[in-house]
């Protein structure tokens, strides 16, 4: 629901509580003017029948009279107005009037003198009022939406246009975005602060970058040289077999702390978007080159391998594709069982890969995090599956894994 929308439904539920509560106020308003207005005419006929009757002592005409009844010199009767109902012949029904009573000396007689007013028909009066609140409420309603319109159009423009311009921001191009300028107080600290924000988070990634590309190459480097003396060591005749077991320590973990360094590099050039390319990459093609790669460590683990490809492209990095691809079945290969056996599908909708192996020792969600290995005793970094999650996330591909009947199965869905 975007801003004026929203905006316009408050309004909206505003005037529907507002509605009712104008109706009554307006109907409880008028009658008072009404009933007041008509006091004040009963009010100054009393007083003018009155004067007459003092000075003139004659009983003027008037067409508010109503009765005129002898009453007693004790007979107590105030000043005072009362609603009543009396018939018309003319219109053949009950008609409100307004009464007022006021007592008057006619020929030395006291005299309870009424006059009375015909007072509108409420209920008629009921309905004009609905009908004309209404149509005031729809004028306020639309006049508000069409200048609503007008200020969304007018005063939010720089604000939209600076929200597309974010939207389609790439940090790792060098382009600047040049925000809309606008006279509006709140737009202008918003600006500054998007502005120092972005200046702030692209000074952030580059140095992120430099570290990356200096941590590679700075480590990789003596990393290599120390491995390359270690060769030699292992070469050497000169070394005791306990000796010999410590120079191969050194050299399996220089090994992995090489390949650790690799794994993260790649996790967070993947999370920096430095693979911006695209391809169309034919992953069927790709599939069974890894395969063919791998026949050796299938041929030498007894595994019964069972494939169906469907040529299936898709749009990626050609050499991301490759990444993820060779984790998924260099996985199935290196932790299945001796004599076991692996099933490849390969359609428009998946990639599917069902594979015997050991159970899992950690929960399903904790897979795909980093350095999280299924089994302990294996040799496994646990970033292979954390690599795949991450080119996943790149492409909007879905990677999804069960254990069923003892058999893994690794689903990576292409249109998620």
């Amino acid at each position: 629901m975007n801003l004026v929308t929203k905006t316009n439904k408050y309004y909206l539920i505003f005037f529907i509580f507002l509605f009712p509560l104008m109706v009554a106020a307006d109907y409880f308003l008028i009658q008072y003017v009404v009933n007041k207005e008509v006091d004040d005419i009963l009010k100054h006929e009393s007083e003018r029948i009155s004067f007459n009757l003092k000075e003139n002592e004659t009983f003027p005409s008037s067409n508010y009279i109503f009765s005129t009844t002898p009453v007693t010199e004790d007979f107590p009767v105030s000043n005072k107005y009362r609603d009543t109902l009396i018939y018309e012949a003319y219109a053949d029904k009950l008609m409100p009037y307004r009464m007022y009573e006021f007592t008057a000396l006619i020929d030395a007689q006291k005299m309870k003198i009424s006059l009375k007013h015909v007072l509108l028909d409420m209920n008629e009066l009921i309905v004009w009022l609905f009908v004309t609140t209404t149509l005031v409420i729809l004028l306020l309603v639309t006049g508000l939406f069409f200048i609503n319109q007008g200020i969304y159009r007018w005063a939010w423009k720089p604000f939209f246009e600076n929200l597309s311009k974010l939207t389609n921001y790439d940090i790792t191009k060098k382009n600047p975005v040049n925000l809309e300028t606008s006279n509006i107080s709140e737009f202008k600290e918003l600006n500054r602060i998007v502005t120092a924000l972005m200046n702030q988070v692209k000074k952030d990634f580059q140095n992120l970058k430099e570290f990356n590309e200096n941590i590679s190459h700075e480590i990789q480097t003596p990393l290599a040289i120390i491995r390359n003396k270690m060769v030699l060591l292992l070469e050497s005749q000169d070394l005791k077999e306990k000796e010999l077991h410590w120079v191969q320590a050194v050299y399996q973990e220089a090994n992995k702390l090489s390949k650790i360094g690799k794994s993260l590099t790649l996790i967070s050039r993947i999370e920096n978007q430095e693979f911006t390319r695209l391809d169309s990459v034919d992953i069927s093609v790709i599939v069974d080159n890894i395969i063919g790669n791998m026949e050796e460590m299938i041929a030498f683990k007894n595994l019964e391998i069972t494939v169906k490809l469907n040529p299936v492209k898709v749009k990626c990095d050609q050499i991301l594709a490759n990444i993820l691809f060779t984790n998924l079945i260099k996985n199935a290969v290196q932790h299945n069982l001796e004599g076991g056996y692996i099933e490849i599908l390969l359609n428009e909708e998946k990639f599917e890969i069902v594979n015997t192996g050991k159970i899992s020792e950690i929960e399903t969600e904790q897979l795909f995090k980093r350095f999280q290995r299924g089994n302990k005793e294996t040799e496994s970094l646990g970033l292979g599956l954390a690599i795949n999650q991450k080119i996943c996330e790149m492409y909007g591909f879905l990677l999804d894994y069960s254990l069923q009947s003892g058999k893994h199965k690794l689903s990576l869905y292409f249109n998620n």
